[in-house]
């Protein structure tokens, strides 16, 4: 019987070390999701300003979010393609609930596959929304504005606010018969 030290065979090195290491990659990424805060998803709240980007309109005309400083806005906005009455809806009990001087504007920002154009989703757009809302009405079909506004995927549509500096005064992530829509329409009554 020899008492002659060997080195671990390489596949039980490996395995040992990998497994470990594996679980303690996996604790440090649950905590880290846990602590660290993400942006995906993340509403932007009364304050913070609305980023600056570019976009088109139905009418296939540019615009820059610049525009909507200098006015009250109410801006709804649309992540997931089955949004659509949920966002009407909004707009249908702001007809009666917000002053006429309150700008309506509404951003339709789908992750949608490459092979579908964005004529394709303007025409369906265009059939959707009535004519007069075009122009107010900007779209993208790569969901970068969503990104940008740090918005998730979600049939519910974002609703916001904002004062006449493109800053937030109030925001909600729901239905128009959400508990939280009254801040929408407390903040546009002021």
């Amino acid at each position: 019987m020899s008492m002659r030290w060997e080195p671990p065979r390489p596949a039980q090195a490996r395995g040992g070390w990998s497994a470990r290491w594996a679980w303690t990659l996996a604790v440090l990424g649950l905590l880290g999701a846990l602590v660290l805060p993400s942006r995906a998803g993340a509403l932007p709240g009364p304050g913070e300003q609305v980023p600056s980007f570019v976009a088109k309109d139905l009418l296939d005309q540019p615009h820059a979010s610049q525009e909507w400083r200098g006015r009250r806005t109410l801006l709804v906005v649309m992540t997931e393609q089955h949004a659509g009455d949920e966002m009407r809806r909004w707009f249908d009990t702001a007809a009666t609930r917000v002053p006429e001087d309150v700008h309506r504007a509404s951003i339709i920002s789908l992750g949608l596959p490459f092979y579908v154009s964005t004529g394709m989703v303007r025409g369906r757009a265009r059939q959707q929304v009535p004519r007069q809302f075009w122009s107010d009405t900007w779209l993208d079909k790569n969901g970068k504005m969503a990104k940008l506004l740090g918005l998730a995927t979600s049939r519910e549509p974002y609703v916001l606010v904002l004062d006449e500096r493109g800053t937030v005064v109030a925001s909600v992530h729901g239905t128009v018969d959400a508990p939280d829509a009254g801040a929408i329409w407390d903040a546009l009554s002021r």
